[in-house]
């Protein structure tokens, strides 16, 4: 896409690591810029924010972002909470002030591993492994592909993939009230857009996202939210898709006739608006708080890393599992899909969304493995997380500004 984009990289350090914040920042933009990515950081920071701690900490970001600031910006925050304090007090408030603001930010908690500090070999290898996951990340949030995964062939591209999710605020003892009262919850919708088969068409990710405001506890009605958002994707990307995508988190069994008959029509109509012919799709609901769990014949062990289970279907739905995790010290727990809906003109089975699924397990960027739901789902659910912890349920984010990035990893 021509020429890279140097990002003006804001270092944000705690005031104890001033002497040691350009050299962090100087191993951090090597470890970017040997991606050999559209994105990188320049020899030396934009700017240097010396903060302390809680308060000290998001008014020295407010008031260093009171001021113009170039395009292409990126927060680089070097954090270290007083001691005994796993994170930053101030970490809610400063992701927020950035977030609505439009700019990418990363965090790196010093008090997990001290960069500053790596005086023998191993410590210098931990330190070494954190930041090289750091710099995929930075790249990640910033749109470049640090990976790329096979699709099955059968799929017809370009595709529109779609994750939903809605998180659910735990509820917090109110004085005012005298009982323990939740936020509202918060719905995200991702959508990811895959143009091709091959992987040089596919140095950049298209993804588009937003939240939405929803009662406590409420799960149901999304569907005008999926048809803005899909139309949205639609137009922003300039895409005519073949085909399309959705996983559904958060639905139980009861509920699953009616959210299909929400949501299938919604995301049907984004799609023929734009092309305006139909676009046939696949719905699939993804249940990963479940109690079943497979073992061995003999009963000794978990079954291994990516195991396929199907023929255990309900009365309704064609249902797979698919073992996305496999811990050494415990009995994983599948995930459980449930396919909703396949259109005839897809001409492809429920094996092939089994396929695509497990693909996709392998394509989100904060990990170098498999994770437990394909990656539309999981980023869905990181973001509906990060907005659901801010103090208006992330409606100050401007969605369009973020068109191409995954900042919420």
């Amino acid at each position: 896409r021509g020429q890279a984009v140097e990002l003006n990289v804001v270092v944000v350090h705690h005031n104890s690591l001033r002497n040691h914040a350009q050299d962090i920042y100087g191993t951090i933009a090597n470890l970017v810029n040997g991606h050999n990515s559209y994105f990188r950081f320049g020899g030396q920071p934009y700017a240097m924010v010396e903060a302390g701690n809680d308060e000290g900490h998001w008014r020295a970001v407010e008031d260093h972002f009171r001021r113009e600031q170039p395009d292409n910006v990126f927060v680089l925050d070097l954090v270290k909470p007083p001691r005994r304090q796993a994170l930053d007090a101030a970490y809610s408030v400063v992701k927020y002030l950035l977030t609505k603001n439009g700019f990418l930010s990363q965090f790196l908690n010093f008090n997990t591993h001290d960069h500053s500090r790596c005086n023998d070999p191993k410590s210098s290898r931990r330190s070494k492994t954190i930041l090289q996951g750091l710099a995929r990340q930075i790249l990640s949030k910033c749109g470049a592909r640090v990976w790329w995964v096979q699709l099955p062939r059968e799929i017809p591209l370009p595709a529109v993939f779609v994750g939903i999710d809605v998180f659910h605020a735990p509820r917090k003892y109110c004085l005012e009230k005298g009982k323990k009262t939740a936020k509202e919850s918060v719905a995200a919708i991702v959508v990811q857009i895959v143009r091709s088969h091959d992987e040089s068409d596919n140095t950049h990710t298209e993804i588009f996202s937003q939240t939405f405001r929803r009662r406590v506890g409420n799960e149901m009605g999304l569907g005008d939210s999926m048809r803005t958002t899909v139309s949205n994707a639609l137009r922003i990307f300039d895409v005519n898709p073949m085909s399309c995508f959705v996983w559904r988190d958060g639905v139980g069994d009861p509920a699953i006739k009616q959210v299909a008959r929400e949501e299938i029509p919604a995301v049907r109509d984004a799609l023929k608006a734009k092309k305006g012919v139909d676009v046939p799709l696949s719905y699939v609901v993804v249940q990963k708080r479940i109690s079943t769990k497979f073992l061995s014949v003999d009963g000794r062990s978990a079954l291994p890393l990516g195991t396929f289970v199907d023929g255990l279907q309900g009365t309704d739905y064609c249902t797979f599992y698919i073992n996305g995790t496999a811990p050494s010290y415990s009995t994983p727990k599948p995930a459980r899909f449930i396919v909703a809906k396949i259109d005839d003109e897809l001409k492809i089975t429920s094996r092939t969304i089994a396929d695509l699924s497990w693909a996709l397990c392998h394509d989100y960027s904060n990990w170098t493995g498999a994770i437990k739901l394909p990656s539309p789902v999981q980023m869905a659910h990181k973001l509906a997380e990060l907005a659901g912890g801010m103090r208006n349920a992330g409606q100050e984010i401007d969605h369009e500004k973020f068109a191409g990035k995954s900042y919420f990893l």
